[in-house]
């Protein structure tokens, strides 16, 4: 090659790579929409009262009635009492994990689904996703299945059926 081409091709060179450089640097994707990132926005206010200005008129917020916040604490308090049943559930359940035999050795993670009736009574206790290990899946199924009727569902998570979904935990001499 003689020299001038030589030279040629690496001004070519150079000037693509200064033009892929600038691209990158000053040539921009279009912006993204909002659509591009979903958000929740969640606020939480600190009085449940409405903010009022000196004049007494409302600063954009509805006044709170003394009934919507009874609604609220009976439903947190309904919400505590579910979710302490839940872990009366599963404080039961991971008191019998050891029931199988040979089960003491386990390590893994199994999810189980279980329909439980208004007196506490597991209709149906199936495996929903398991650990990889059919031994501690079954030793899981049992020890659920083992806690049927034990703990008492509380009336104010009604008398319809409900579905929870409940994991068991096998770690190595852990109990």
């Amino acid at each position: 090659m003689s020299e001038l081409s030589n030279d040629t091709l690496k001004i070519g060179i150079s000037l693509a790579i200064l033009c892929h450089c600038f691209g990158l640097m000053f040539l921009t994707a279009p912006a993204p929409s909002e659509e591009d990132f979903p958000m929740t926005v969640i606020v939480k206010l600190d009085s449940a009262q409405a903010a009022v200005s000196e004049q007494g008129q409302s600063l954009g917020m509805e006044s709170v009635s003394e009934n919507s916040l009874t609604e609220k604490k009976v439903a947190d308090k309904k919400r505590e009492i579910y979710l302490q049943y839940l872990e009366d559930v599963s404080l039961c359940i991971h008191a019998r994990r050891f029931l199988e035999p040979n089960s003491h050795g386990l390590i893994g993670i199994a999810l189980y689904k279980i329909r439980v009736t208004a007196d506490g009574i597991f209709t149906a206790a199936d495996l929903y996703k398991s650990s990889g290990n059919k031994q501690l899946d079954r030793a899981g199924l049992t020890a659920v299945r083992a806690c049927s009727g034990f703990v008492k569902r509380p009336p104010s998570t009604g008398v319809q059926p409900m579905n929870i979904y409940q994991e068991v935990r096998y770690q190595y001499r852990l109990r």
